[in-house]
């Protein structure tokens, strides 16, 4: 385990501020963060869940990206209620 831990720290590869791909607002922070966490405040266009989109290129849209026209259109809302 040491020499692993020490080999991937020396040799390891690099990752970006978003490894995980995830789409919620934390991984718009910079790393490291700065006081307050956020630059500005974030907006959120869509929910943290949303992935593998039709007509997507990529399979998650992170939440702060802004809804495209296309995309409003392509959203219709459900035929019945949904009740909780």
């Amino acid at each position: 385990f040491i020499i692993n831990f020490f080999w991937s720290i020396k040799h390891g590869e690099k990752v970006n501020d978003n490894p995980w791909e995830a789409t919620t607002l934390e991984w718009t922070a910079p790393s490291p963060p700065p006081h307050g966490n956020f630059v500005h405040t974030p907006v959120a266009y869509r929910g943290p869940y949303e992935y593998s989109l039709p007509g997507r290129e990529r399979d998650f849209t992170m939440q702060n990206e802004p809804v495209e026209a296309t995309e409003r259109t392509r959203r219709k809302p459900p035929a019945e209620p949904v009740l909780a």
